[in-house]
Formats: structure tokens, C-alpha cells, sequence
């Protein structure tokens, strides 16, 4: 195996949080821990790395400043790989991808069922399928960067492959999503593959349940590509459908949520703040209730109204537990007053 094998005694840091690196390592023997903070409630997490898993890959291929730490808690050793020793192996070996996949970041290993739904099976196929199927994992779940990263390197690798041809229309669709171009949707991106003779039909309801998931987060990409009314229009037809099962109707409240903001991107402040405060009335415990009350403190603002727009940022204030929407309402508290 490709890189260097290095030993770290127990309390030394391989990296810490912040840092700047490229490279990529198997922990071999030992136990190393990585360390950082929850978004939802900043309290410290620790992380055991199992023998035999990777770690700092993400921020690794990506060159972004490291999101751990990570500490040596017993005696270890340590491949250190480059990013290219790294790709070299992960395309011989699709079960390192698939151990890759678990510990690529904290979001995949919370979505560590999707990912074996990808990847469940007991023999090892074509190595090129597998790793088709890992890039339309990340496009399935808009993880566009990634995407791109695992379309390109298909194409490095198997130039006359059976998906080539896929993954070069794939990675044109990427590369437009990621400049702001078409769509940007999953749906627009690949059209839906129709179910096989031998296979089973999904429960109707469990189809739609997926859907509504699906054009969910459509419309969030819309949205982040300052597509406004497009997004719009998507959340409201998501809103006003009929057929939504109860595993879907958690996803009203957000719907809500995202049309007040798309009416306050149309500049529809009027609609929007009417939307924002039925939403606060139906849903007061819903996870967005504090920034619901901090954009109606915005469109108060925007109209000049300062005394509403202090009192709605004021109420976000109030309101435990602290959350990153704080630092912006006292920011805007503080222009009031200028």
C-alpha cells in the first residue's frame, strides 16, 4: 500500500481544527478521537475512530481548513496517504469505498442507511457500476461538490466505461448547478428510471413520501441559486397537495417557512409576513419558529417600522435556546439604534 506509516503517542494531536492539510489517514492500530462541536447545541463531541477507518478526507479533498480535531487517545499507528494515493486506492478496492462512504462525515454516517441501500449486497461487482452508483448517491441528495469529484474521476478512469457516457451528461449538469445554471434538480438532472419487471412495486404512499422529500430540497436549491419564484411555485404546489401521508406532513411547517422567505426574496413583504406569522401561530414548537420571527423583524425593518422590527428581534432573543440567528438579530438591533 501506497504513503507513509506514522506513530503517534497517546495526547499527541495529528491535526487540529483549522488547520490546512491534504492528507488523508487509515487509522491502522490505536484509537484516535476526533473532536468537535454540535451545530444544534455547541456542546463538545467526541468521535472513536474504529481501526481500519479513514479520516480527514473531507476536508482533505475538498482544501478546506480541517472541522476537528483529532487527538491520540491510545498508542497508534497511522497511514498518512496524499489525495492522490488515496483516489488510487479507492478505485481498486470498492469495499474501502464503501467503508470510505460510512466515515466520510458526520452527515453521512447520520445518513448511514441511504448510503447501504446504495451499497447493500454481499459480492463485490463491476467496480466501475459501484462507483457510478456512489455519484448518483451524492446527486440524489444535492452534494453537488461531491458529485462532481466522483463523475470526474469515473471519467478519468474508465474513459470507455458502460456509464461513461451518463457520467459525462452528469457532470455537465453538475458543473451548471454549481454556476448557478438550469435547475439544478435531481429530476432535471436524470429522468426516472422505470421499475424492472422482476422488481416490486413501492407502497404508493411510501413513493410519495419520497417525492415530497425530493422536490423539497428542489426547491431549496431553486432558492439558493436565487431562483425565487421558481422555488415559489414549487414549494406552494408541494403545499396544496392532496395526497401528502403522514411520514410527509412533517415537512408543512418548513414548506411554510421557505414561502415566507420566497415571498420576502420577490420583495412580497405583505404575503410574507402573513405567511411567517400563521406559520408561528400553527407551528410554535417547529424548529424555525425563531428564524420565522427574526424575518418578520427584516420585513418590519425594510418598511422602516423599527419599533415592530426591535420587538420581533427582541422576541428571538428571549427565546432559549440560543441558536446562530441570535448574532444576526442583535446586529440588527444594534443598526436601530444608528
Amino acid at each position: 500500500m501506497a504513503g507513509i506509516l506514522r506513530n503517534y503517542k497517546a495526547g499527541s494531536i495529528i491535526y487540529f481544527m483549522g488547520d490546512v492539510g491534504d492528507n488523508i489517514y487509515i487509522l491502522k492500530s490505536g484509537a484516535v478521537s476526533l473532536i468537535h462541536h454540535s451545530i444544534e447545541t455547541g456542546e463538545e463531541v467526541r468521535e472513536t475512530i474504529q481501526n481500519g477507518e479513514f479520516f480527514g478526507v473531507k476536508s482533505a479533498l475538498a482544501k478546506r481548513p480541517r472541522e476537528e480535531t483529532a487527538l491520540v487517545i491510545q498508542n497508534s499507528n497511522t497511514m498518512v496517504l496524499t489525495n492522490e494515493e488515496f483516489e488510487q486506492l479507492v478505485i481498486k478496492n470498492v469495499k474501502i469505498i464503501t467503508n470510505f462512504l460510512r466515515v466520510f462525515s458526520n452527515q453521512l454516517r447520520k445518513a448511514g442507511k441511504l448510503v447501504h441501500s446504495f451499497l447493500d449486497h454481499e459480492e463485490v461487482g463491476d467496480n466501475q457500476a459501484e462507483f457510478f452508483k456512489i455519484g448518483e448517491y451524492y446527486l440524489k441528495n444535492h452534494n453537488y461538490k461531491q458529485a462532481h469529484y466522483v463523475y470526474e474521476t469515473y471519467l478519468k478512469h474508465y474513459q470507455n466505461g458502460s456509464f461513461a457516457a451518463q457520467a459525462k451528461e452528469r457532470l455537465g449538469a453538475v458543473e451548471d448547478a454549481l454556476g448557478g445554471k438550469g435547475s439544478g434538480t435531481y429530476t432535471s438532472i436524470v429522468k426516472e428510471e422505470t421499475t424492472e419487471n422482476n422488481e416490486k412495486e413501492e407502497p404508493a404512499e411510501s413513493k410519495e413520501s419520497i417525492d415530497i422529500a425530493t422536490k423539497y430540497y428542489d426547491a431549496i436549491s431553486l432558492f439558493s441559486q436565487e431562483k425565487y419564484e421558481e422555488a415559489y411555485n414549487l414549494f406552494k404546489t408541494l403545499h396544496t397537495s392532496g395526497s401528502l401521508d403522514e411520514s410527509s406532513k412533517e415537512y408543512i411547517p418548513k414548506i411554510e417557512f421557505e414561502i415566507g422567505r420566497c415571498l420576502m426574496a420577490l420583495k412580497n413583504y405583505k404575503d410574507a409576513v402573513a405567511v411567517l406569522t400563521n406559520m408561528i401561530k400553527k407551528y410554535p414548537k417547529d424548529e424555525n419558529l425563531k428564524d420565522a420571527l427574526y424575518n418578520i423583524g427584516v420585513v418590519y425593518k425594510i418598511q422602516g417600522n423599527k419599533e415592530k422590527a426591535a420587538s420581533f428581534f427582541n422576541k428571538v432573543l428571549k427565546m432559549l435556546p440560543e441558536s446562530p440567528i441570535d448574532k444576526k438579530a442583535k446586529k440588527e438591533l444594534a443598526s436601530l439604534n444608528t
